[in-house]
């Protein structure tokens, strides 16, 4: 998460004057990764990514008491002080932390839109509504009968989105003891484990994969070098940590997708019609056949229905001359066809290599499975990840 600052001659109109409002310091190591709380003096072209990383930020030292704290602190400067004494009879468990980070972040500069603006006002309101006494009217027998107070009590849609939320901050953990460690190309870090652990619903896992892609834009774009704030954000990582760091989000990404795989197929399904493994192949793209004197090759492909339920498969590109071997990811098990992809393998088990002489090598690939693996790794050829889509020059040469 960057910090971006501007001069003194930036004109903003804030809630309060942004220089009376004293900088948390966490006393924490982590913030010489993460750096100091975020401040935003201008405009930022960047405006969800900074908000994202001000979230974790706040999310890595701070838990609910200081959140409560930091919403009074909002509310009295604010000029509502009145609201500032109900809150702070609120339970803690009642908070919604992000909308605290919110109300924060808006002291330290950061402008609302009219949507967050009606969102946090109605987290104060339901807040309010949690601590205030039940009205007491008199009944028709002139006796006074206590109303019962209207609880705006979170249906089991939030109870559940809120476990998504404390998942995400455990994996949001992971990531920063994987960067302190050095963020190194080895790292063994299980989301899915997290995931099952809070029981988080497949509908809520967008929660996680918005805020871990715009994780991924933002190293993206510093690799790049396109944005100097970022570059210079970042410029305490090499280039290879940068890579790593790449990789490292890639692989929580695929199996945030393999967590809802796993999930959707663990639920008892509708009784329906099971569609025939050859209607859920009809669509992928593959060569039948394919014949080259000059390279001396002569492959016949095996039928796509071979791919679907297999759990490693040798794939050749004839117009490419590159070899994708494929292995299921460890919580899918299988591949599965959908349309003209390949789902549910291993990114960073398998691999692409070049063939120099295809003729020889794919006649070592045809051999046995563990001869073919060890000749493949021995291949010197850069290795790629395949990214599961198939066109018409491609074979299928093993699947099992």
């Amino acid at each position: 998460m960057v910090t971006r600052k501007s001069s003194k001659s930036t004109k903003s109109k804030n809630l309060v004057d942004t220089s009376v409002v004293k900088a948390l310091d966490p006393r924490d190591a982590d913030t010489k990764y993460m750096g100091d709380e975020p401040l935003f003096l201008e405009e930022s072209k960047n405006r969800n990514s900074d908000m994202i990383g001000a979230f974790n930020w706040y999310s890595r030292f701070y838990g609910r008491k200081e959140a409560k704290e930091m919403l009074i602190q909002y509310l009295d400067l604010s000029g509502n002080v009145g609201l500032a004494k109900v809150i702070r009879k609120v339970e803690e468990s009642n908070l919604n932390n992000t909308m605290c980070w919110l109300a924060r972040m808006t002291l330290r500069g950061f402008k609302l839109n009219e949507a967050e603006q009606k969102r946090l006002t109605d987290e104060i309101n339901r807040l309010v509504l949690t601590v205030q006494k039940p009205e007491v009217k008199e009944s028709a027998t002139g006796k006074k009968a206590a109303v019962k107070k209207e609880t705006n009590r979170p249906n089991v849609q939030e109870i559940m989105k809120e476990k998504a939320r404390e998942a995400a901050g455990e994996i949001e953990g992971m990531y920063d003891d994987y960067v302190l460690a050095g963020a190194k190309a080895s790292f063994n870090f299980k989301p899915v484990e997290m995931l099952s652990k809070y029981n988080v619903l497949p509908q809520h896992i967008n929660i996680l994969t918005d805020a871990w892609k715009s994780k991924r834009d933002e190293i993206e774009e510093t690799i790049a070098g396109k944005d100097p704030q970022l570059v210079q954000g970042y410029s305490h990582y090499t280039k290879t940590q940068l890579k790593n760091i790449l990789k490292f989000i890639d692989q929580f990404l695929s199996d945030f997708n393999s967590y809802v795989s796993v999930k959707k197929a663990s639920k008892a399904p509708r009784k329906r019609k099971a569609i025939p493994v050859e209607k859920q192949v009809a669509k992928l793209k593959y060569l039948k056949s394919f014949k080259d004197a000059a390279t001396k090759l002569d492959l016949t492909s095996l039928h796509p229905v071979k791919l679907h339920g297999s759990s490693e498969a040798w794939v050749y590109d004839t117009s490419k001359r590159k070899l994708h071997h494929y292995i299921a990811d460890e919580y899918s098990k299988v591949f599965t066809v959908k349309g003209n992809t390949l789902i549910g393998f291993d990114k960073n088990a398998s691999e692409i290599k070049t063939l120099r002489k295809p003729a020889e090598q794919l006649k070592e690939i045809m051999g046995s499975k563990p001869a073919a693996r060890k000749y493949f790794k021995d291949i010197k050829a850069v290795a790629t990840s395949p990214n599961g889509r198939f066109n018409d020059a491609m074979v299928i040469l093993k699947a099992f």
